[in-house]
């Protein structure tokens, strides 16, 4: 195959490529992001339970994800972990509810 045939091939997958790339930014999403964590919420929240989350989120995006603190919620000092990272199957138990 000679070279002028070649590139015209290169670019042309390369063309198409950015094309795909740009018309389909969920793509994108999958190839630079971390998989999703599942985390459990469970206390002085509205609505307790399982949640699937971005990696990387921490308590305080759980306890939105839940619907937020029960007005009746006790502070606490386990609550001050609110800001730590979440892993993967991690529990959350907040106040009493």
């Amino acid at each position: 195959m000679n070279h002028s045939i070649r590139f015209s091939l290169l670019l042309a997958g390369i063309c198409l490529g950015l094309y795909f790339w740009k018309e389909n930014p969920d793509l994108r999403k999958t190839i630079y992001s971390e998989p999703s964590i599942r985390v459990k919420i469970d206390g002085a929240v509205a609505k307790p339970g399982v949640y699937e989350l971005e990696a990387g989120s921490n308590g305080w995006d759980l306890v939105g994800a839940a619907g937020g603190l029960l007005p009746e919620a006790r502070k606490s000092m386990e609550d001050s972990n609110l800001d730590k990272t979440l892993e993967d199957g991690q529990i959350l138990i907040l106040g009493k509810r």
